[in-house]
């Protein structure tokens, strides 16, 4: 990867840690189904008529949207809609990294060396002692189960990104979108009929607005467009990592805005978060620079 490609992940990755705090704000106005839809709805329109169908087959579009769209988010914003805390459901939802590297090794035969193992199971023992930090006696663990449904989704949006290949990754994302806005919108009107679906939308206020349109414009064009290309410039266990850094950014996040307190478990696993990438990005340097004896 060149400074190019690290100075775009970053981005995605801080983009992606204050996400949820945008998701907080739409949730406490509209119910996750609704969310998807007006989210993808955005994404969709007008961006489609303007944009040319990538030359990927319509069963693997379909599926790209259904599992890293439709899939992930249902899932997590039922989770937080149940009271998932914004920090607890950024560091559970990382677990579709190991997904990602397991399955990218399965299917696709991707290498994975042992600086890069090394490097995640630090991270991981970081993301143990933050989730350590954020137990107060009171997890609501039913809304704990969605978020591995939605971490295995995106790990799976994952490996069907590496499946299409390169194509254009902005349009990649608006199109896939459209199997992931039509799934949204049938799901609402399951839920809630005409009726209630416009009864939610009218209860929007701007706070909700600029939540949703964060998620579509920031969240989804920029964050997922720039994911997407990484991934089929790059293997996913060389990308994918990286995304360890969300409930960093999250926690930090919480700290600076909300004045959400950081205990001591917190900021100890922020620094084995970090050593952690530090091995992934340069395990191979260093092994390259220590001679051999």
């Amino acid at each position: 990867m060149n400074l190019k490609d690290y100075l775009l992940i970053l981005l995605v990755i801080g983009i992606w840690g204050v996400n949820f705090l945008f998701m907080k704000f739409a949730l406490n106005e509209i119910p996750p189904m609704v969310l998807g839809m007006l989210r993808f709805f955005c994404v969709v329109f007008p961006a489609v008529f303007l944009l040319k169908r990538p030359p990927v087959p319509w069963h693997l579009l379909a599926a790209y949207g259904l599992t890293i769209s439709f899939g992930q988010f249902a899932l997590m914003f039922t989770a937080l809609d149940w009271g998932l805390p914004t920090g607890l459901a950024a560091l559970m939802l990382q677990v579709q990294v190991f997904f990602t590297v397991l399955i990218a090794g399965i299917v696709l035969r991707e290498p994975v060396l042992a600086h890069h193992l090394l490097g995640m199971f630090t991270a991981a023992v970081g993301l143990i002692f933050i989730g350590i930090g954020h137990y107060q006696g009171q997890l609501p663990i039913t809304a704990m189960l969605p978020v591995f449904g939605a971490a295995a989704s995106w790990a799976c949006g994952n490996i069907i990104v590496k499946r299409i290949g390169s194509v254009n990754a902005l349009s990649l994302v608006v199109w896939g979108g459209i199997p992931a806005f039509c799934a949204f919108t049938l799901a609402s009107l399951m839920l809630y009929g005409t009726d209630g679906l416009a009864q939610h939308v009218s209860n929007l206020t701007g706070k909700g607005i600029v939540g949703i349109l964060f998620l579509a414009y920031v969240a989804s064009l920029v964050g997922y467009t720039g994911w997407g290309a990484l991934l089929a410039k790059h293997p996913a266990g060389r990308v994918t990592p990286f995304a360890l850094l969300v409930p960093v950014i999250a926690l930090l996040a919480g700290y600076l805005v909300l004045n959400e307190r950081l205990a001591a478990w917190h900021w100890l696993g922020i620094v084995v978060v970090m050593a952690g990438l530090t091995l992934h990005i340069f395990g191979s340097k260093w092994r390259r620079a220590v001679p051999d004896i």
